[in-house]
Formats: structure tokens, C-alpha cells, sequence
């Protein structure tokens, strides 16, 4: 999100990227609940593995949640994080740092999850991540460097399998570049995960935190995932809870193939962003 003081915040980013503090992997790298660190394939070519059949989502309906957790920097976050996760079953999180304390957590969960490491500060993992009761049957990611800032913000897409079908539920999770002087490379990372969700036939979520602070990136946003090559929608959140930057919304979720039971947004203190949670209902396949 966009705080109160750009240029300071800038300036803290900046000098923090030159400390010494961070440190960038010269290629995507994916982390997991299984313990391993694999290479990435960014669009997703690799085939999937075969599903187990206690691991799969119900064919009826499921629930979804988005959400910057502001790097876990605020009071809270794990109460909120544990009552997310308790009723729903999937979460994506933007800002998402692997400290020992969320590993605890996850671990204690029991649910799995996967991560792009997007850059590590302090010998900590950091980028987007994805928590799921089950585990996702394939994943890539993606990640677009910050031409101020000089960090990369990043993509997760995850497959799960659907009982009873052919299809997959794909994924997508976004951490959308921030800091630009024009749009350019705001929708470069976009036309990127558009690209592997054109070549997929079933049913998509596509959220996170867009940053989306403009009208020219709102319309960005909108030209390029709104086509008709992809079929997707907007989740219309009536609440006016969501906090705004200069009148905007940052955090979106976009939907194919599914129909929405219920969607709201959940103020907390615990970061700077409110959760978005949203109830779908899959479409049956020959409708």
C-alpha cells in the first residue's frame, strides 16, 4: 500500500535494498509445505502430477480468501490469520514473509502451502504465498522487479484438482508492481500471468494486492483481464470498508468458470489492507 509519505517510504526502500539487507536468488525459486526448494518453470509447462483422491476440492463449492498481511509487522495478524484460515479453504497472502513464527504456525495448521521467494531479507523469505487444505497439484510463479525500488513483487499460479472432473482450479496470486513512473512494467507483469491463464480450460481465481492506486492502472487492469479471451469477472464487493488510496481500491479477485455466493471484506487492525473473502459455487461443466 501506498503510506502516508511516499518519498520517505521510497527512500527507506531504497537504502534498505543497498544495505545489504536483501538479497535477490538469480532465479525463481518455489518453497512448499513439503520442505523442498525446487526450480521454477514461470509459465506453467511442466506436466501436473496424478491427484490423490482424498486431495481434491469438493465439486460444489469453496471459499476463498486474499489478503496483504503487511510482512506481519502489526499486532494481530496471527489471531487473524488462524480465524481466515478456519473458515476457509484457501488463502492467498501478499507480503508474506516466512518467519519462524508463521512456519509455526503453518506447521501447526497442518495445511500445506507454497511460496515464491522473491527475495530474501534478512536470510527470510519473502513474496506471495498460497495456503490450501489440499496440496496444489502443480505450481509456477512468476516475478516483475520494481524499477524504483529495485525488489522483485511476484506471481504464484497454483492448480488444484476438482472431484468428479477433468478440470482444474487454477489459481493466481499477485503481488502487482507499485512504484512506477508510468505503467509500462505494471502491465508487462500482468500480460506475463495472462499468458498462462489463456492456456487454461477450467475454472480460474485470479486475486491479491494490484495496486491499483490509479485510474490508468485501474484501466490497465480491467483492458487486459477483463477481454473476452479470458472470460473472467470482478467480485463485487458492495462494502465500503476496503481502505482507499486516493480513491481507489488495491485489492481485487477476478473469477471464471465459478459463481459467487457471498463475498465481503473483513476490517482488522493487524495490517494496513483488509482481507477480501469470497464464497464461490463451481459451474457445472455444460452449463
Amino acid at each position: 500500500m501506498l503510506r502516508n509519505y511516499i518519498p520517505l517510504y521510497l527512500l527507506s526502500l531504497i537504502i534498505l535494498a543497498t544495505s545489504g539487507c536483501f538479497s535477490v536468488s538469480d532465479e525463481e525459486q518455489l518453497l512448499s509445505s513439503s520442505g523442498e526448494i525446487r526450480a521454477n518453470d514461470p509459465y506453467c509447462s511442466a506436466a501436473k502430477t496424478e491427484p490423490n483422491p482424498a486431495e481434491m476440492l469438493n465439486a460444489t463449492e469453496f471459499t476463498l480468501v486474499s489478503w496483504n498481511i503487511y510482512k506481519e509487522n502489526k499486532e494481530g495478524w496471527k489471531k487473524d490469520l488462524l480465524t481466515l484460515s478456519n473458515a476457509s479453504d484457501l488463502i492467498l497472502l501478499q507480503e508474506a514473509y516466512l518467519t519462524q513464527t508463521l512456519n509455526q504456525f503453518l506447521v501447526t495448521s497442518g495445511q500445506k502451502w507454497d511460496m515464491i521467494s522473491a527475495f530474501r531479507y534478512r536470510g527470510i523469505h519473502a513474496g506471495v504465498m498460497t495456503i490450501g487444505d489440499i496440496p496444489a497439484q502443480t505450481s509456477c510463479a512468476q516475478r516483475a522487479t520494481e524499477p524504483i525500488a529495485f525488489l522483485p513483487k511476484s506471481s504464484l499460479i497454483n492448480y488444484y484438482p476438482i472431484r468428479n472432473t477433468q478440470h482444474t482450479l487454477l489459481v493466481a496470486n499477485i503481488h502487482a508492481i507499485n512504484f512506477t513512473l508510468g505503467i509500462k512494467e505494471f502491465s508487462e507483469q500482468l500480460l506475463h500471468i495472462k499468458t498462462v491463464l489463456a492456456n487454461h480450460q477450467g475454472p480460474i481465481v485470479f486475486g491479491g494486492d494490484f495496486n491499483t492506486w490509479s485510474d490508468q492502472r485501474e484501466l490497465a487492469l480491467d483492458q487486459l483481464i477483463g477481454n473476452e479471451e479470458l472470460g473472467l469477472h470482478k467480485v463485487d464487493f458492495v462494502s465500503n470498508e476496503a481502505p482507499l488510496v486516493w480513491g481507489h481500491r488495491l485489492d481485487h479477485i477476478f473469477f471464471r468458470g465459478l459463481k459467487v455466493i457471498k463475498a465481503e471484506i473483513i476490517p482488522v487492525e493487524s495490517s494496513d489492507h483488509y482481507p477480501l473473502k469470497v464464497q464461490f459455487e463451481f459451474v457445472p461443466e455444460n452449463e
